[in-house]
């Protein structure tokens, strides 16, 4: 395949998993009790980073762990029998996203109240309500990554079996633009709470904008696995192949 269609289709799976929030939520929760508790704004830049850092190290793992065992893994196990799996599975997950993502219910409080499991939901806000040092915001980092897998396994595990398919110097910028996109939103809102903005405006913006970006996720996943049916299944089409 050319090295711009992988790229292409990179691009895309990490703008859709950036486009998922429980990262972000769980950052706003360990900004609100930090400040609760009257931090200092030092103290709040050094948790909010570290969170960050545990999220990009995560999906720094996560996508070379896919990628390796693809390179090692693809030509005897990856038919096009795998790849019509994987392409149902995005499909499947754009669905869910459009229809599970948000909780509904005239109980729910919170307007960008998320799918996980109550005890998780549970589980999280209270680690980021008792996390005072850098190492436990850096595993709050991490969980929310972990946590959030089944939404975005499907593009991250597309994303790693194409980049195993390049030169390793290729790889390397696939996996640099991968974990730079997908950890954008969370970069950026930790700059703009660290800046000293109103966590409350940061969640009425989420609030107001949360359906647009549901519906944008749950669409590029379809939009990735149309890409993909077309450079597997019928490649003259574009003159690639795989």
């Amino acid at each position: 395949m050319d090295n711009w269609m992988i790229l292409l289709v990179v691009i895309l799976a990490a703008m859709v998993h950036a486009s998922f929030h429980l990262s972000i939520s769980v950052l706003t929760l360990l900004s609100g009790h930090t400040l609760s508790r009257k931090k200092s704004q030092l103290q709040l830049t050094k948790l909010s980073m570290s969170l960050v850092l545990g999220s990009i190290c995560s999906t720094i793992l996560i996508f070379s762990t896919f990628a390796h065992f693809g390179g090692i893994f693809y030509n005897f196990v990856f038919s096009k029998v795998v790849w019509a799996v994987l392409v149902g599975i995005l499909v499947s997950a754009g669905v869910a996203t459009w229809i599970f993502y948000y909780r509904r219910g005239k109980n729910i409080r919170n307007g960008t109240e998320l799918w996980v499991p109550r005890p998780l939901a549970k589980y999280l806000n209270n680690r980021a309500s008792k996390t005072k040092h850098s190492a436990e915001a850096f595993a709050l980092g991490v969980i929310s990554v972990l946590s959030e897998l089944l939404f975005y396994f499907a593009p991250l595990v597309v994303s790693a079996l194409f980049a195993s398919r390049v030169s390793p110097a290729f790889q390397f910028a696939i996996l640099v633009i991968y974990v730079l996109i997908s950890n954008l939103p969370i970069f950026s809102i930790a700059c703009i709470i660290s800046g000293g903005h109103p966590i409350s405006e940061i969640q009425v913006w989420r609030n107001k904008n949360k359906r647009f970006l549901q519906f944008v996720s749950g669409l590029g996943m379809i939009v990735l696995a149309f890409i993909v049916g077309v450079v597997i299944f019928t490649p003259e089409i574009l003159g690639v192949s795989l």
